[in-house]
C-alpha cells in the first residue's frame, strides 16, 4: 500500500542526519523515520561496549562512529511513544551511506515495500 503523504525534516545538526514522517492510507497510521549518528565516545556507547566486552567501563575499547536508521510508529506530528522496539533498523559506517540509506528507507516505506517487524 502506497503512502498517503510524507514529510522530510531538514537536519539541524549532528547527531541528527535526517528525519521524516510517512502517512499510511490507513487512518491514524504514521511512521517516523530517523537517521542519527552513533557517537562512539559517548558515555552510553562506552557503557554498552563495556557490557558487551565484559570489561570495566574505563577499559572498554571504542569502535568507530556509525550511523543508524530506525522506523517507529508515531502520531501525525511525529511524536513517538516508545523507542524501545523499532519496526525497522539499519546501520551504516559513513554519513553518505546513511543519507542514501535514509532516502531508500523512506522511498520503500512510501511505496509500501519496506518489511517492518510487528
Amino acid at each position: 500500500m502506497k503512502a498517503r503523504w510524507f514529510l522530510n525534516y531538514p537536519p539541524d545538526e549532528l547527531p541528527i542526519v535526517a528525519q521524516a514522517i510517512v502517512a499510511s492510507w490507513v487512518p491514524s497510521k504514521y511512521y517516523f523515520v530517523s537517521t542519527i549518528q552513533l557517537d562512539s565516545s559517548s558515555p552510553l556507547q562506552r557503557l554498552t561496549q563495556s557490557i558487551t566486552q565484559g570489561v570495566k567501563y574505563e577499559e572498554a575499547t571504542l569502535g568507530p562512529d556509525g550511523y543508524l536508521t530506525q522506523v517507529f510508529k508515531c502520531n501525525k506530528v511525529g511524536v513517538v511513544r516508545s523507542v524501545a522496539n523499532p519496526l525497522y533498523e539499519c546501520k551504516y559506517t559513513t554519513v553518505s551511506e546513511a543519507i542514501a540509506g535514509h532516502r531508500r528507507t523512506v522511498d520503500l516505506l512510501e511505496q509500501g515495500r519496506l518489511k517492518l517487524s510487528k
